[in-house]
């Protein structure tokens, strides 16, 4: 029978952060080592040196892609006060200390959590615009610096029960075997409790109604920052804000993109906060870690997959 070799996720563990109080974070919490930061071991996910990629004091939820064209990667994201991204470059994804470039606004109040995928020759920009209801817009650029104007949002949710369904934090990803686009944002799935939700489109202009992919039945809204990977035959949602309000990255895995339950949980990384999962131009998976929630200063960690899939 032949092997198939996929790097899958591993970790030394050495306290349980699941009975850690939160009230314990500072602005240090970054400083702990890697091996420190895991929850007791429940699969195979290993982090390597965490280094500091920018010093700032608060850059939060974030995308960061590479242009092939200009060899640079970019980093888009959240900073204080929330009404524009900024926006970082550099020639390596190790790169210690990027460039500020130009950042983006399309003129809100505020802007959170920006997505960014490449497909047919543009960039797509996916981020939520606060208000009454919260707004998923779209942008697109063919360079990363120029970005189009957004009308209308592409998601801006409502029920019955609520004007608004805060949907906020979209994530993008391609779903090769269902031949479509799946956005999956963290969202209200009434006028109190907090899901994953996920649309579907077939041209990223057009969304599906919402469904949901993961329910825990709580007021809390520790759903925070969705991030998928497929790995194999497994789909990893990674998590943040767990427990809420400052916690860890909570990795649940299935078969099924459209389904992941409590009992698919493998692994919680604390403190840790709106992770994005990154390969680099050598094949390297870098997990990265916000600032401003735990710890300042934008940081990264080599990601160590080993999971052994049989054909």
């Amino acid at each position: 029978m032949k092997m198939v070799h996929f790097n899958i996720v591993t970790i030394l563990i050495l306290f349980d952060c699941f009975n850690t109080s939160v009230a314990q974070y500072s602005k240090d919490s970054c400083n702990l080592i890697a091996k420190n930061r895991y929850s007791a071991e429940m699969g195979s996910i290993q982090l390597g040196e965490i280094f500091t990629s920018y010093e700032i004091p608060y850059l939060n939820d974030h995308t960061i892609i590479y242009n092939a064209k200009d060899k640079k990667w970019h980093l888009y994201g959240i900073i204080s006060p929330q009404t524009n991204f900024i926006h970082l470059i550099a020639d390596s994804l190790t790169q210690k200390g990027w460039v500020k470039e130009k950042p983006f606004s399309d003129g809100a109040v505020e802007i959170w959590a920006p997505h960014i995928i490449f497909h047919n020759n543009l960039y797509h920009m996916f981020y939520t615009k606060i208000g009454i209801p919260r707004e998923i817009h779209h942008v697109v650029s063919r360079d990363l610096f120029n970005w189009s104007k957004s009308e209308k949002p592409v998601l801006a949710l409502k029920n019955e029960l609520t004007e608004n369904m805060k949907n906020k934090d979209p994530m993008v990803f391609r779903d090769e075997a269902n031949k479509q686009w799946i956005m999956y944002y963290s969202m209200m799935k009434d006028d109190k409790h907090w899901v994953v939700g996920y649309s579907t489109s077939d041209n990223l202009n057009n969304w599906s109604d919402p469904k949901i992919c993961f329910d825990e039945n709580t007021d809390m809204p520790g759903v925070e920052s969705p991030f998928v990977v497929k790995r194999g035959e497994y789909y990893y949602l990674f998590l943040s804000a767990r427990p809420w309000p400052v916690g860890g990255e909570d990795i649940f895995r299935s078969k099924s993109p459209f389904l992941w339950k409590i009992k698919d949980l493998v692994r919680r990384i604390n403190p840790w906060h709106a992770a994005e999962v990154i390969q680099d131009l050598d094949g390297q998976w870098y997990l990265t870690l916000s600032s401003g929630t735990q710890c300042k200063d934008f940081r990264m960690a080599p990601l160590y997959w080993n999971d052994i899939i049989k054909d």
